[in-house]
């Protein structure tokens, strides 16, 4: 029995080594603050190592992570604790959303969408909104220059900087890395 329960611990342990950073990165991805990441990543393998008895050979350990790790994200939205670790709680529902449509597809350009989400982060509370409003809520120019007082032109003129912002951002961020 000791036997069995050492082998189970090696195996679990080789596991984590092979997924804890695509791990990390997803949940950064999914909308994890930087400083809970690996508290929730933590939990994820708790909660894996005591479900293992549960878990089918025959499946990609890492979606099984990523599941639990979207559960676990879930709980603390629904929570919303004292400490929040979730940077914004309807950005990061849409994007659980995204990642259970894109699960098949499940490959994460890691640096690229963590550079992406600091670079987001980084920029001010009006280019978020701005940015949110076009490609999260999909709103055209029109609507958004009258939430923000502004004419359609000034719109397209901002989301134009602020992309090339973020670009330079996350190549900066990439080629650092």
């Amino acid at each position: 029995m000791a036997f069995k329960r050492d082998r189970k611990r090696e195996a679990f342990a080789a596991f984590v080594r092979e997924h804890q950073a695509s791990l990390r990165s997803f949940l950064r991805v999914i909308g994890v603050q930087a400083d809970s990441v690996d508290d929730l990543a933590q939990e994820t393998f708790m909660v894996a190592y005591r479900e293992l008895d549960r878990f089918d050979d025959n499946e990609d350990f890492g979606r099984w992570l990523r599941g639990i790790a979207r559960n676990l994200t879930r709980n603390e939205l629904r929570k919303n604790a004292r400490r929040s670790r979730i940077m914004n709680q309807e950005l990061t529902q849409h994007l659980l959303a995204e990642a259970e449509v894109d699960q098949s597809e499940a490959r994460f350009e890691d640096a690229d969408l963590c550079a992406l989400r600091d670079c987001l982060e980084q920029l001010p509370e009006k280019s978020r909104s701005l940015i949110a409003g076009r490609y999260r809520d999909e709103w055209k120019a029109s609507f958004l220059a009258d939430q923000f007082q502004m004419t359609a032109a000034a719109v397209r003129l901002a989301l134009m900087r602020i992309r090339r912002q973020l670009k330079t951002c996350i190549e900066t961020r990439v080629s650092n890395a």
